[in-house]
């Protein structure tokens, strides 16, 4: 009786310095949402298959410093990795912004009407809904607004016509704003260490082949708990796109985790109590 109730206060300490632990990594607990693009090239061998580790799109110049990598989903908080460094860009070329789909007919590729576009404003034909627009002016304290995409009113930027199959690029202008965006999270010249047990990356990616990456996270509490949506990112020169498709949900709370492990060890405390109590009666 002694050694099972030990056993009991044993388990039940290791369970709450197991929740206090968990999240060591910075995505620890995400699921791996991203699509892979599927692109292939016979004259460019830096791909891998059905990864988008390690891969940019067909005929675009290779190295991680272009990889975009990944979207991760905790809850309503989005996260982008990549080797691209988002807030200063690479090369002179710039990040552009996040799109969100909600209905379900979301694409990439050619703005409607055909070919022969170059880095010009056209209006949304991606079915997009909604925009992050990223705002980098202040490196220090980048930050995000949203909005939605009016359609035939809202614009878009379209990138290079040599990469124009990583289209949309830019928000332009035309959208309504909508209650949401703050501050980007941001975590640059990450290790894989230093994003967790790499159980974010099992499936399609895999583990991480370079072990230097850029996170940028945001909020997707302007969407309905629930919600199914598609988000898709490139940058200027469109050398890579990142593509996913996920579903918000509510998470515990901090807050709620250390109240389930108070509450636990509240019931352990009352069970020595009458334990020590009853060994006392019978002496």
């Amino acid at each position: 009786m002694k050694k099972s109730f030990i056993a009991l206060v044993v388990s039940g300490m290791s369970l709450v310095l197991f929740c206090g632990s968990a999240l060591a990594g910075y995505l620890d607990g995400y699921a791996n949402i991203t699509i892979p693009d599927l692109n292939t090239s016979t004259t460019n061998t830096w791909y891998a298959g059905t990864n988008e580790d390690q891969e940019v799109e067909p005929y675009a110049v290779t190295g991680q410093q272009w990889d975009l990598e990944g979207f991760f989903l905790q809850g309503t908080t989005l996260a982008l990795l990549g080797g691209f460094d988002f807030i200063n860009g690479e090369g002179g070329i710039t990040s552009g912004d996040i799109f969100i789909d909600v209905t379900g007919d979301a694409e990439y590729g050619p703005p409607a009407g055909g070919s022969g576009y170059g880095n010009t404003d056209v209006n949304n034909t991606f079915g997009y809904d909604y925009v992050l627009d990223l705002n980098f002016q202040d490196p220090v304290n980048p930050t995000y607004s949203v909005f939605e995409l009016i359609g035939g009113v809202a614009t878009t930027t379209v990138t290079y016509s040599q990469m124009q199959m990583s289209n949309p690029w830019l928000y332009a202008a035309g959208g309504a704003s909508v209650a949401g965006g703050g501050d980007i999270g941001y975590m640059a010249d990450l290790t894989n260490a230093a994003l967790g047990d790499n159980i974010a990356f099992a499936g399609a990616n895999g583990s991480l082949t370079s072990s230097d990456h850029n996170l940028m996270t945001f909020d997707l509490g302007f969407l309905p708990i629930g919600t199914t949506f598609t988000a898709h990112f490139t940058m200027e020169c469109g050398n890579d796109d990142i593509m996913a498709t996920g579903t918000t949900s509510a998470v515990p709370e901090p807050a709620t985790i250390f109240l389930l492990g108070s509450g636990l060890f509240a019931a352990l405390g009352g069970a020595t109590k009458r334990k020590i109590k009853h060994i006392f009666s019978k002496s």
